[in-house]
């Protein structure tokens, strides 16, 4: 019984501790977003607003399953 509660907590801190991640990316993403609408012509801005939208994606698809 002991090992299921451990396991549980674990993973709850772990979903929580993912969710928190996806959240500040997403604040990261809507900075470079409104860079890249101010002007800022940049392929480097471009890419990594496009990998964290990857990444934003992926850890919901993740914690939705």
């Amino acid at each position: 019984m002991q090992t299921a509660t451990v396991l549980t907590t674990r993973t709850t801190a772990h979903q929580r501790r993912l969710r928190a991640i996806a959240k500040r990316l997403v604040i990261e993403l809507g900075y470079l977003e409104h860079c890249l609408a101010e002007g800022l012509q940049d392929a480097h801005v471009q890419t990594a607003a496009a990998g964290l939208d990857t990444a934003i994606d992926c850890l919901n698809e993740h914690l939705s399953s």
